[in-house]
């Protein structure tokens, strides 16, 4: 079963892939969606500091890095 919707394609000769409004792409618990006004939102992010440098979480609703 896949974790993306109609949506997401990988452009043609490229090595990319491109979400169009309403697609979404799941990565783990994270899913990565693009909303019909063509907005990035996150959700599944964790909401503790996960103690890996460079991953990402949310801190009271702020984007943040792990240190």
């Amino acid at each position: 079963m896949s974790d993306y919707s109609a949506k997401v394609h990988m452009e043609v000769g490229g090595d990319r892939q491109t979400l169009d409004p309403g697609g979404s792409v799941k990565f783990g618990n994270v899913t990565f969606t693009v909303n019909a006004a063509g907005q990035l939102v996150l959700s599944g992010l964790p909401t503790v500091n996960p103690a890996v440098a460079g991953a990402l979480y949310s801190n009271a609703g702020v984007l943040t890095l792990g240190s």
